[in-house]
């Protein structure tokens, strides 16, 4: 049995001690493609919770410094989580990223790019639309509504993949980009307004 799944079976019981979890639209997740999951931030616990709770494996993106320690880092290593220089976002990362979504696995994004206190979302940044782009990726967005309040309920509402086939051979710009991830972080913030 691989890390991560042994990781799923520890975290998932610990986490539903202290919050009430419903996952809805899991038949939705395609299984066997390249795909990015991305969903509203605004607690250190999202990508915990969608690793755990989502169908596939999901690889993450997470500040260079978690990595500093050794047994730290070994454990994120082994639950597909990848360093990042946050002061130099760039190339390197994009590279990382498209090798795990060509090899067809499932990547979790954030497309505002931070946390976002309150219930309001942020803007989205051209990341998602890029990397799925590049990546042939199709786009899962997930709502997380809850404010994780202990023993509250928290829901993750996985809606229908979304697609940017057509834009595969388009020359696009930055903002061609976040305006696209943009219309995944509206789907997102809809299911938000919907389930409150």
């Amino acid at each position: 049995m691989k890390f991560y799944s042994i990781a799923k079976c520890i975290v998932i019981p610990i986490i539903k001690l202290f919050y009430k979890i419903e996952v809805i639209g899991e038949e939705k997740v395609p299984m066997k493609e390249p795909l990015i999951f991305a969903s509203n931030h605004k607690s250190n616990l999202d990508p915990i919770l969608i690793g755990a709770f989502m169908p596939r494996e999901v690889s993450y993106m997470a500040k260079k410094e978690l990595f500093k320690n050794k047994l730290l880092g070994y454990i994120l290593k082994n639950l597909n989580v990848f360093p990042v220089d946050r002061n130099k976002t760039g190339i390197s990362t994009i590279k990382v990223a498209l090798k795990i979504l060509k090899s067809e696995k499932a990547l979790g994004i954030f497309p505002e790019g931070t946390r976002i206190k309150g219930e309001e979302l942020g803007k989205a940044k051209a990341g998602t639309a890029m990397l799925a782009i590049k990546g042939k990726a199709k786009v899962c967005p997930v709502s997380i509504i809850g404010n994780y309040k202990l023993f509250s309920k928290i829901t993750l509402y996985i809606d229908d993949p979304i697609s940017f086939e057509e834009y595969y051979k388009e020359k696009l710009t930055s903002s061609d980009y976040e305006i696209l991830s943009q219309k995944v972080l509206d789907v997102i913030g809809e299911n938000m307004n919907k389930l409150n």
